[in-house]
C-alpha cells in the first residue's frame, strides 16, 4: 500500500532521521554514510558492495508498470495513446530483473490501463474510448493469451470470476466466467442505468425503484430480495460481509445490511461523504476521515465505535497489530503500529511509504525527497526500520515486499532489492 502525500519542491536532501531511532537504524545509517565516505576517499581501488542490487529496465515515459507478487510487468504503450493497436506486456521476475521472462504482443481497441494477478492468471484490462473495457487473460509463466471478453473483471470464488460489461447500448450484462478457459457459466442483463455492486462471492443489483436483488457470483442464482433506500449517486459499498448504504433521511449515517439475506443489521454515525470504511482491520471496521483527521475502530457486528485515534489517515492489519499512516514532518507519511484493543501507539517505524507485507511479513519502505529516496527493510513485529541505501535521480517509487521500483530520467525503470534476501 503506497500513500502519496506529494514531493517537496524546495528540498534537495533526503531527511535521513525519523523522529525516533532504533539501534539498528543508527547502525544502518552509519553503514550507509561509511560506505559513501569510503568510496569518496579510495575510489575504484577499494570497491564496497552495496546492500542493494540495482537493475535497469529500458522503458519510456509512455509505459506503465505493474508490480505483482514476485514479478514486474511492463505495459507499452499506455499513456497518451488511445487508438486501437498492438501492445506488448513484458514480464520480469523480481528481485533479479536482469532479463525478461517473456514478452507478449496483444492487439487491443485501447491501451492496457490495469492488470492484476488472480489465482495464478494475469488479468489485463484494455480501455477504449467511452465505457468499452476488455479483459484479457494471460498465462503469467509463458505470456500466452488464454481468452478475452468484453467487460471489467471482478474476482469471486477460486477459479471463477464475474465480468460487468457496460458497452454502449441500452443494456448492461453481468456474467460469470471460468477463469482457466473464459467459458461463460451464467449471464444476466439489466438496464444500463441500474446499479450493480460486486465483491468476492456476492453481487447486488438495484433497479430504479429501489428493489435490490442479492446474487451468488459463482452461479448467478438469486439469494434474497429487499426494498432498500438507495440513491445511484450515493457511495454505497460492500465491506466484508456487510452492505453499507447512506441513510435515506439525510442524516450523516450509514445503515448496514447482511450480505447473506439483505437483512438490516445496524445504523451508525458514519458520514460516507467525508469518511471511508475499510475491512482490512481484522475482525472490525476501520473508519477514517478523508481529510486525514483520524481513524476509529467500529465493531462489525454492531457498528459501535470501540476507540478513536486522532492524527492517523489509514490503517490495516499486520499480524497482531494495525499499521497506521499519518502526516510526517516531511511530505512522507509517518508509519506506526497501533494496538487493536485500544488504538494506542506501540511502535514507531518512522516516515516511510511501505509495501503491503508479504505472507511471511516481509516489507520494504521508501522515503522520497526531490530526486532522491532512501530504501529500508521494515519489521512490523519489532517496530524497526533498517536503512539499506540511498537512491539518486529517481521519482515515482513503488515499494514491494521484495524489491523497490522507481522511474528514472528518460523513462527507464530502476529495480533495487536487498543483496541479502529478506
Amino acid at each position: 500500500m503506497v500513500i502519496d502525500l506529494g514531493v517537496p519542491q524546495d528540498q534537495d536532501e533526503v531527511e535521513v532521521a525519523p523522529r525516533r531511532w532504533s539501534a539498528r537504524q543508527r547502525r544502518a545509517v552509519g553503514a550507509v554514510l561509511g560506505i559513501a565516505a569510503l568510496l569518496g576517499t579510495v575510489g575504484a581501488a577499494a570497491p564496497v558492495r552495496s546492500p542493494l542490487v540495482s537493475v535497469t529496465i529500458q522503458a519510456t515515459a509512455a509505459d506503465d508498470v505493474l508490480v505483482a507478487n514476485d514479478a514486474l510487468y511492463l505495459m507499452r504503450p499506455s499513456r497518451g495513446v488511445i487508438r486501437a493497436g498492438l501492445r506488448t506486456i513484458t514480464r520480469y521476475r523480481l528481485a533479479d530483473a536482469t532479463t525478461p521472462e517473456w514478452e507478449a504482443a496483444i492487439y487491443t481497441a485501447g491501451p492496457v490501463r490495469a492488470a492484476s494477478l488472480v489465482d495464478g492468471v494475469l488479468m489485463a484490462m484494455a480501455m477504449a474510448e467511452g465505457p468499452g473495457i476488455e479483459t484479457i487473460a494471460i498465462r503469467p509463466d509463458t505470456g500466452r493469451e488464454v481468452w478475452r471478453r468484453s467487460g471489467w473483471y471482478h474476482s469471486t470464488g477460486l477459479g471463477h470470476g464475474l465480468l460487468q460489461d457496460q458497452s454502449p447500448g441500452r443494456w448492461q450484462r453481468v456474467f460469470g466466467v471460468d477463469l482457466a478457459t473464459g467459458d461463460v457459466r451464467w449471464s444476466l442483463e439489466y438496464p444500463v442505468d441500474d446499479t450493480v455492486l460486486a465483491d468476492r462471492g456476492r453481487f447486488v443489483h438495484w433497479d430504479r425503484s429501489g428493489m435490490a436483488e442479492l446474487h451468488d457470483a459463482d452461479t448467478g442464482s438469486l439469494l434474497a430480495t429487499a426494498h432498500l433506500p438507495f440513491d445511484a449517486q450515493s457511495s454505497a459499498q460492500i465491506v466484508g460481509d456487510l452492505l453499507l448504504i447512506p441513510a435515506a433521511d439525510g442524516r450523516r449515517a450509514v445503515v448496514a445490511y447482511g450480505m447473506d439475506r439483505l437483512d438490516r443489521r445496524w445504523q451508525a454515525d458514519i458520514d460516507m461523504r467525508s469518511e471511508y470504511v475499510s475491512g482490512e482491520c481484522g475482525d472490525a471496521l476501520c473508519v477514517g476521515a478523508v481529510d486525514g483527521g483520524g481513524i476509529r475502530l467500529a465493531d462489525a457486528a454492531t457498528g459501535r465505535t470501540r476507540w478513536s485515534a486522532p492524527g492517523w489517515g489509514y490503517a490495516f492489519r499486520v499480524g497482531p497489530r494495525l499499521l497506521a499512516y499519518g502526516p510526517g514532518q516531511t511530505t512522507n507519511p509517518n508509519a506506526a503500529l497501533l494496538d487493536p484493543a485500544d488504538g494506542r501507539v506501540v511502535g514507531d517505524l518512522g516516515e516511510w511509504n511501505a509495501s503491503v507485507p508479504a505472507d511471511d511479513g516481509r516489507m520494504l519502505g521508501i522515503r522520497e525527497s526531490s530526486t532522491r529516496a532512501l530504501v529500508a527493510r521494515l519489521d512490523p513485529v519489532a517496530a524497526d526500520a533498517e536503512v539499506l541505501g540511498l537512491l539518486a535521480d529517481v521519482f515515482q517509487c513503488q515499494p514491494g515486499p521484495v524489491a523497490v521500483v522507481c522511474r528514472r530520467a528518460g523513462g527507464s525503470i530502476g529495480v533495487w532489492y536487498p543483496r541479502r534476501r529478506l
